[in-house]
């Protein structure tokens, strides 16, 4: 099924996914573990889509906030060249980013800001994303509201 409204990205993309009826996840845009790196790498190989309206991401947790946002906007907007572009700012304070502050997760998003994206207001949030948390069901509901008007 093909949607104009689509989900990229990491292991919370099914969760987001779940939340949601008016976007899907793309089987080949989005992968448990992977960081932003990966996720432009499967961007390049991923066809031309002139008909993808909204574009949702989630990424940074794997990479700790560090990749690089640029290069993924450049093929992001090559290959999805009339859609928006939508960030789920994603989990802090467990594994591998437990160390990293709600600030340093808002300074590496306002890089997204940069390229053109709007960071959805509300946080996947600290602990492990893996798994149901209430915040899902609210950035779902958000995001429709978004959909719903675009």
């Amino acid at each position: 099924m093909f949607s104009q409204n689509i989900i990229i990205g990491d292991s919370q993309v099914p969760f987001i996914d779940a939340q949601t009826t008016k976007a899907i996840r793309v089987p080949a845009l989005w992968k448990g573990g992977i960081a932003v790196n990966e996720l432009t790498r499967m961007v390049q190989n991923y066809p031309l889509s002139t008909t993808v309206r909204n574009v949702i991401i989630s990424i940074g947790t794997n990479d700790r906030y560090t990749g690089d946002v640029k290069a993924l906007y450049r093929i992001l907007k090559y290959r999805f060249p009339y859609a928006r572009f939508y960030v789920v700012p994603g989990s802090w304070g467990w594994g591998g980013v437990k160390r990293i502050t709600l600030k340093e997760v808002n300074l590496y998003y306002k890089k997204h800001t940069a390229e053109g994206a709007f960071v959805i207001p509300l946080q996947i949030g600290p602990g492990d994303p893996h798994g149901h948390k209430p915040s899902y069901v609210l950035i779902g509901t958000y995001l429709d509201e978004i959909l719903t008007n675009n």
